[in-house]
């Protein structure tokens, strides 16, 4: 069928984090051409389709790529300020939040430990059969090695997450390398953006129509968003 479409892996599920699989059949035209939630596809009832046109995607993201890229150039310094405040909220956000399902995992572990020791006692003293033992603590060990996968995960987003810095130099560099930026091609979305999240479409109240809302990740500067101000000078 051709080439990859130029946005093919980069969207993401806003909501359950699976890629979005792109739809197309032979004799489509492009506008036809759309992407759907994996997961959606793959297991009933398991997200929502979160269905968006290529096009959309491509229009939105261009408008986009191009404002960035001139309020970096034209206001270089507030361009700055704003990408890191933002950024280092929501690191410290992802860092509260991992350290405190952390905290949790590692409370439950004891906790299993403890239930796992009584449930030998009392399969020693006759209180529980044998049977009943084993059928027990398969439950909890599975639980446990769950979580010790969960905690492993944890430790390792907390150690990325304080590694990680933000790089709005590189960027910078990103833009003042580019020239004008008139079409998409997968080398621009690629040098520009990390990923896209897509939202599933929400009913405008009142109304019969719907909008749907996309977040573009940058590289190196993550989801930056911009003051109506700024919108309104460009």
């Amino acid at each position: 069928m051709g080439e990859m479409p130029a946005l093919s892996g980069m969207l993401f599920c806003a909501d359950c984090g699976a890629k979005l699989y792109q739809v197309r059949h032979r004799g489509w035209t492009h506008e036809q051409e759309l992407f759907v939630c994996a997961t959606y596809r793959k297991i009933k009832g398991g997200c929502t389709s979160h269905q968006i046109h290529n096009v959309q995607v491509e229009e939105i993201l261009l408008r986009e790529l191009r404002f960035i890229r001139e309020l970096a150039k034209e206001h270089e310094d507030e361009f700055v300020k704003l990408a890191v405040s933002q950024n280092e909220k929501e690191l410290n956000r992802l860092l509260r939040d991992s350290r405190k399902e952390l905290d949790q995992a590692k409370q439950r572990m004891e906790k299993l430990d403890t239930i796992i020791q009584k449930l030998y006692e009392d399969n020693v003293e006759g209180k529980i059969t044998d049977e009943r033992f084993v059928k027990m603590s398969a439950t909890y060990e599975s639980e446990q090695r769950e979580l010790e996968n969960r905690i492993n995960e944890l430790q390792d987003i907390l150690l990325a997450s304080e590694e990680k810095k933000l790089n709005v130099d590189s960027f910078l560099k990103l833009v003042r390398k580019s020239t004008d930026i008139t079409e998409l091609t997968p080398e621009i979305i690629r040098t520009f953006v990390e990923r896209i999240e897509v939202f599933q479409p929400e009913k405008v109240p009142g109304t019969r129509t719907k909008k749907q809302t996309i977040c573009i990740h940058w590289n190196y500067i993550g989801a930056v968003e911009i003051p109506e101000k700024y919108r309104k000078t460009a």
